[in-house]
């Protein structure tokens, strides 16, 4: 979940962590920590919270596991206490729509308040952390460690944020249908409702104990992550047959859950560490399954395939998923080190779907296998091989039952398709002299795939059997002087059988940086990262209309001559620099470009007739986003602060389709974001200060007013620290 904690949100929040605390302490769960060096199968079989059909590919991961080993510390290390402490108000002034201008802020006025309280000595360390800015945001975060045997870590935050209420098509009109000469009647339906808004929530649960004097530590780990609120659902009673097509706006109630509980050991046994873990995740909708009137829908020789009535759709389906993981590895700090992992996992749809029957029950099994070998024969030199593999083999029933399909009420259903991914990574890192480090590194990423495509479906999605990717990259960092850092780096890939028709057979990166910094004087930095891709030849298939003597239409499948092709390129600019012209103020300044443009070729339909031959036309699409900001920092004496921040932002985005009038237009989008932020800090004493917070926000939209708005907010808090 993104989380935004910035200057402004110092309040803390008591009430909801205590809360937490007294309902969790008597399942107190353990937290291992995870690295990316220490997570691999775990990260590959599990990729995030909302998917687990990904492998894991982050191309620096290794397997193994953090042990959480405390070294010695000193006897006559002192003890630190620190108590912080805050409290406040905040005010909001809106012109307008203020959800593009404050995305991420309950826009309420109300009290703010904070809380930090730390206690480090050498045999226990507890912190207390909170930041409440409104019931809809807040922060609470608790650490415990006694001596390393017993640590615990507790953590709960929320966020807020505005949704959009997108606008449905004006004004209505009549188009022509598959099964009649007439012409049907495209409707719009929106939804009254104004304001959308959600509340996303996390609380974590965290324990790792040591078994006595054993080398044995027991990990226990609880997560739950809540969305509520209310958001737009937008879907449509369509079909190319029939007399109506509706598309509706409504306002839909958000309420899903999503549960995670964790259980396993790590187990230090000679030369070798094993490491088991045991996962469970449930998923669970709470809002019910929306049902809605539905007409009833001819095909092509005008036969009723199916009934009108009250209709259940758009289901998030309930889901549980269970995982076995089972990691070893040697010695991290060897010259060399293997570590290998295996984990089993399965998921299982638990839909509550009532007019239709046989999803509920279809699973998904995974195995995934990861083995890492890493040698480093001296301190110049480091050659790292990993390798992961990834199965997924998918049950689904032959056929489904539908309470509205006629004239059976038996459907089909295509095979699943079952997938293995095979990635292999070698990296190797010199380091000549300590200044200068070369890095290559080779990735091949192999997918296969069973059942990719249904004979029965002449024009669909057909995904290749077989796809291959081959990318090598060769990075450059140097540091020839003090304060000066170079960086350079470029890579090349190649795809064989692409497996969307927006994934390039070809592509290449460059990326070059230069950074300098003078202590307390100025810094600057600079980067250019840019990307080319392409891609050859994308193939579509042409259906092909006649009409019957009985006035119906039929239709052909054939190949359509003309090979498409992509084309697209990327380029990002930032510069920043900071420097102090006279003591006491600092002044610093940053600007950033991000340009992609891509061309392709595009067919607007599949549908040809004898009169009107399919054409090949070629689009384009240029997005870009620029960033200016300014800041400066003054003390004009010690016991005050002054900051001002300002920042513009400045996007657009255009589609320009060739004989196709009137799509630009709707696809078109040019924005301005512009924010301002001041602050001043006083110190009464060394233990008292305050704090004065004024912020602006604005949201100009060039081409529709909808979104405009402009959001101001003032937020006065006190400090005490002891």
């Amino acid at each position: 979940m993104p989380s935004k904690r910035n200057s402004e949100r110092s309040p803390l929040f008591v009430g909801r962590v205590c809360a937490l605390l007294l309902s969790l302490l008597p399942a107190l769960v353990i937290h291992t920590p995870r690295p990316a060096a220490a997570a691999m199968a775990q990260t590959s079989a599990l990729p995030d919270r909302e998917s687990v059909l990904e492998i894991a590919e982050d191309e620096d991961e290794e397997v193994g596991i953090d042990q959480g080993e405390t070294p010695p510390e000193a006897s006559n290390t002192p003890r630190h206490t620190q108590l912080d402490g805050l409290i406040g108000y905040r005010v909001f002034s809106r012109d307008g729509y203020g959800g593009r201008a404050a995305p991420y802020e309950d826009l309420h006025p109300g009290p703010t308040g904070g809380l930090l309280f730390n206690n480090l000595d050498r045999k226990l360390k507890y912190s207390l952390e909170g930041t409440y800015t409104s019931e809809k945001d807040y922060l609470g975060d608790f650490l415990f460690d006694r001596n390393g045997d017993y640590r615990f870590h507790l953590r709960t935050e929320s966020l807020w944020h505005n949704l959009d209420q997108k606008p449905l098509f004006s004004p209505e009109f009549k188009l022509g249908r598959a099964d009649s000469t007439s012409l049907a009647d495209y409707v719009a339906s929106p939804d009254p409702t104004a304001a959308y808004g959600l509340r996303v929530e996390q609380d974590q649960a965290r324990a790792r104990i040591k078994i006595h004097e054993w080398p044995l530590h027991l990990n226990l780990g609880y997560w739950r992550l809540l969305r509520e609120g209310t958001a737009q659902l937008r879907y449509a009673d369509h079909a190319f047959e029939g007399p109506t097509n509706t598309v509706y706006g409504r306002s839909h109630t958000v309420n899903r859950e999503t549960h995670e509980g964790e259980a396993g050991f790590d187990a230090h046994l000679g030369p070798i560490d094993l490491i088991y873990s045991f996962l469970i995740r449930e998923f669970r909708d709470n809002a019910g399954i929306p049902r809605d009137s539905f007409i009833a829908r001819p095909d092509t020789t005008g036969a009723l395939v199916r009934g009108a009535g009250l209709q259940q759709h758009n289901e998030a389906p309930d889901s549980r998923f269970l995982a076995h993981t089972v990691k070893a590895h040697t010695s991290l700090s060897g010259g060399l080190v293997g570590a290998a992992s295996y984990t089993y996992g399965k998921r299982r749809n638990r839909s509550a779907l009532t007019d239709i029957h046989g999803a509920n029950g279809v699973s998904q099994v995974l195995n995934n296998v990861a083995g890492d070998l890493t040698y480093t024969p001296c301190k110049e030199f480091t050659l790292a091989v990993k390798y992961r593999r990834q199965e997924i083999d998918s049950d689904t029933p032959s056929t489904i039952t539908s309470s509205f399909a006629l004239p059976s009420t038996t459907i089909p259903v295509r095979h699943p398709i079952d997938t293995r991914k095979d990635v292999l990574t070698s990296t190797l890192t010199i380091h000549p002299t300590p200044l200068v480090t070369i890095k290559g590194e080779y990735r091949g990423l192999f997918v296969n795939r069973d059942l990719v495509r249904d004979p029965d479906i002449a024009v669909g999605w057909k995904l290749p059997e077989n796809s291959r990717t081959h990318r090598g990259s060769v990075a450059f960092l140097s540091r020839p002087v003090k304060g000066l850092r170079l960086k350079a780096q470029y890579s090349y890939m190649a795809v064989d059988n692409p497996s969307y028709d927006t994934s390039p057979d070809e592509r290449h990166d460059g990326e070059l940086l230069v950074a300098y910094t003078m202590p307390n004087r100025w810094g600057a930095n600079a980067n250019y990262q840019a990307r080319r891709e392409s891609r050859g030849e994308i193939g579509r298939t042409e259906l092909f209309a006649q009409v019957t003597p009985q006035q119906t239409l039929q239709f052909t499948t054939r190949p359509f001559q003309t090979l498409l092709a992509r084309e697209q390129a990327s380029d990002t600019v930032t510069i920043s620099m900071w420097f102090v012209p006279i003591e006491r103020v600092t002044l610093s300044g940053g600007y950033a470009l991000l340009r992609s443009r891509a061309e392709q070729g595009v067919l607007l339909t599949s549908v040809s007739t004898a009169q009107a031959p399919l054409t090949q036309d070629t689009a384009s699409y240029t997005s870009q986003a620029q960033v200016w900001s300014l800041g400066a920092g003054y003390r004009p004496v010690d016991q005050l602060d002054l900051s001002l921040q300002l920042q513009h932002i400045r996007s657009l985005a255009d589609f320009s389709p060739v004989n196709s009038a009137g799509i630009g237009e709707i696809s078109r989008s040019s924005t301005e974001e512009s924010s301002l932020a001041a602050r001043a800090d006083y110190r009464f004493t060394r233990n008292f200060s305050c704090t004065l917070h004024y912020g602006l926000r604005d949201y100009n939209d060039r081409v529709s007013t909808r979104y405009e708005g402009t959001v101001h907010s003032v937020t006065a808090f006190l400090t005490a620290t002891w």
